[in-house]
């Protein structure tokens, strides 16, 4: 049995709630300031990156060398805990969010019309977590964005579901790390793969950009994000972020090294590197306010921050804190940071549902900002308590009932169940595979000249909420015309951000061309001037 690191389930609490206040932000904290607005999205990102690479960490840790030693034997079990750790929750919490709420019983009093683009083909690949796994365009919403509230969150048990799977088969390479630099030369190498993947992306952009433009639509393609092909390589898919689980796991085996040598780094060694990584994500976190959001393409740095540039200075705050004689390890080692940390997963998984539940109340103005922030205080905190009483009340005892329901079973059931699992699980990636596939035959845009991409106001003060706000104004405008004015005050676009000088941005393409236009309004102007579309050109009518 392995001994265990207190600070690492405190660091686990850190990141649930990382991702519970970026979720709490957008929904209490709508107003004017697009530092606020970037912020929170970047403050959900470190999250994900804490929880991607801590994995990492953590299943080296506590399974590395069993699985390596008699892998036969160890390789179901492990798999077995792990459903057994995430599973029973999951699919508990989103069941009860599918058949209570407006997507089965639209007609129940207090509900409302079913979420757009949901589609009842999705949750057999819901159900079997493999949702990340494939890209797809089901009526202008991507797989993971299917759901209300446990699928926005659960996306990220589908992509650490293939770690897990991944995992066995790293494990002979890892097994052969035995000296300080080959771990911590498998740490750079799985980082430079990661940001070798980055860089391909950003030299490909254009190209992706139209092929998921034609493949799936104008939702599925650049300045639009949420629904993009691009934001699925490089957030959503597995195939990209497994390698800041491997970052964990070579971390992991950097730590072992170090105790099998009875090497003990000093405490000033462990601080510096806490210090580093602190630094490091503070520095994206600045860069990330302090440039211009994104348009039609993207930086290198747009992209790292999704996944890479978080997770290479969170490493070094793990190899840190997994030491207790480290600053970072004694902070995190806090009795009252473990004990929540125990019910992280819970708190990741239900706080969506109590902030759609909870009164929400918006920011219009800046005295407003104390009862904004009261309000999301009190709903973290009411979801932390629920989180609390699930993660003790149900989550342990159903992770219990499973593990020795499978120790009972004889050798012959184990093998049988095993068979099974794996039987069904390729069937539904070949399901899932089928279905990606299906909706990227033919040219989605079939309407001649104009095919509008994206169309966003108040991008400039409300980054987030505000992206593609006017896509559909536009759209219904102007698309299949050979030329189009349009003016934002010429239909009704709810104001994203009050008191902000806000900036109209559109972006289209032209039938037969290979890139996409775009242009904007100027932002003191943008109600009253007129953006001309044209296949031929673009000009502005004051």
């Amino acid at each position: 049995m392995v001994k265990q690191i207190p600070a690492l389930t405190g660091i686990r609490f850190v990141a649930a709630a990382a991702v519970a206040l970026s979720h709490g932000g957008s929904l209490f904290l709508e107003g004017t300031s697009l530092a606020l607005d970037i912020s929170i999205g970047t403050l959900g990102l470190f999250g994900m990156s804490v929880f991607f690479t801590l994995s990492g960490f953590v299943i080296q840790y506590n399974y590395g060398s069993s699985i390596a030693g008699s892998p036969r034997k160890a390789i179901p079990e492990f798999l077995v805990a792990r459903m057994a750790r995430i599973y029973p929750l999951f699919v508990v919490l989103f069941l009860v969010e599918l058949l209570t709420g407006p997507m089965v019983w639209p007609w129940l009093p207090g509900t409302e019309a079913p979420a757009e683009g949901f589609s009842w083909h999705i949750v057999p690949f819901q159900l079997g977590m493999i949702q990340t796994w494939f890209f797809a365009n089901v009526a202008g919403v991507a797989p993971v964005w299917q759901y209300e509230e446990i699928g926005i969150v659960s996306w990220s048990v589908s992509t650490e579901w293939f770690f897990y799977l991944v995992f066995p088969l790293v494990c002979p390479f890892l097994a052969r790390i035995r000296t300080v630099s080959a771990a911590i030369l498998c740490a750079i190498g799985a980082v430079t793969i990661e940001l070798g993947i980055d860089l391909a992306v950003f030299l490909l952009q254009g190209r992706i950009n139209l092929f998921a433009l034609h493949a799936w639509g104008t939702e599925a393609a650049l300045p639009n994000w949420k629904n993009t092909l691009i934001l699925w390589i490089v957030y959503f898919s597995p195939f990209c972020r497994v390698w800041e689980f491997i970052l964990g796991c070579c971390l992991a085996k950097l730590h072992e090294v170090w105790l099998a040598e009875d090497f003990r780094p000093s405490r000033a060694l462990l601080d510096i590197a806490a210090i580093v990584g602190v630094g490091a994500t503070g520095l994206v976190f600045w860069f990330t306010v302090h440039k211009a959001p994104f348009g039609a393409t993207m930086s290198l740095f747009d992209i790292t921050r999704n996944n890479i540039a978080l997770a290479a200075p969170v490493g070094l705050i793990l190899i840190s804190a997994a030491h207790p004689v480290s600053s970072a390890g004694r902070l995190l080692s806090a009795s009252w940071l473990v004990f929540l940390g125990e019910a992280s997963f819970a708190l990741y998984l239900v706080h969506v549902i109590i902030y759609r539940r909870f009164p929400t109340v918006r920011w219009e103005t800046a005295n407003q900002l104390p009862g904004h922030l009261g309000a999301l205080a009190l709903a973290f905190t009411l979801a932390t308590c629920v989180a609390i009483l699930l993660h003790f009340g149900f989550e342990v005892p159903a992770r219990g009932r499973i593990r020795r329901w499978y120790q009972a079973a004889s050798p012959e059931r184990r093998r049988r169940l095993v068979r099974l699992g794996g039987a069904g699980l390729a069937a539904l990636v070949a399901a899932a595979a089928t279905y990606a596939l299906r909706g990227a035959t033919g040219d989605a845009v079939t309407q001649s000249g104009i095919s509008v991409v994206s169309a966003t106001y108040g991008g400039n003060c409300r980054w987030i909420s505000a992206r593609g706000n006017a896509t559909a104004a536009l759209a219904a405008a102007c698309n299949g015309k050979d030329e189009c004015t349009f003016s934002a005050g010429m239909t009704r676009i709810s104001d994203p951000a009050p008191g902000c000088a806000k900036e109209f941005t559109a972006a289209w393409l032209c039938k037969g061309e290979r890139t996409i236009r775009s242009g904007s309004a100027p932002v003191e102007r943008a109600m009253v001037s007129a953006l001309r579309l044209s296949c031929n050109g673009l000009t502005r009518d004051e």
